[in-house]
């Protein structure tokens, strides 16, 4: 078994993202964080139509 160690937890996102990408087609993935108000965005993919970049801010009911 092969294992990969991330030192971040961005690092860690952007590897998730790239894998899932690959796996699902769909326009926009994330990995967040959110305290029930807001989402911080730690990474973020877009296929086709640009939404919103890594380190955006987003009201917590509309990151989902």
């Amino acid at each position: 078994m092969n294992s990969q160690f991330h030192t971040s937890i961005e690092q860690a996102s952007d590897h998730i993202l790239d894998v899932i990408s690959k796996q699902i087609d769909v326009n926009t993935f994330c990995v967040a964080s959110n305290n029930r108000k807001t989402s911080l965005i730690f990474s973020a993919f877009h296929r086709n139509e640009h939404l919103f970049d890594a380190g955006t801010s987003l009201p917590f009911l509309d990151a989902y």
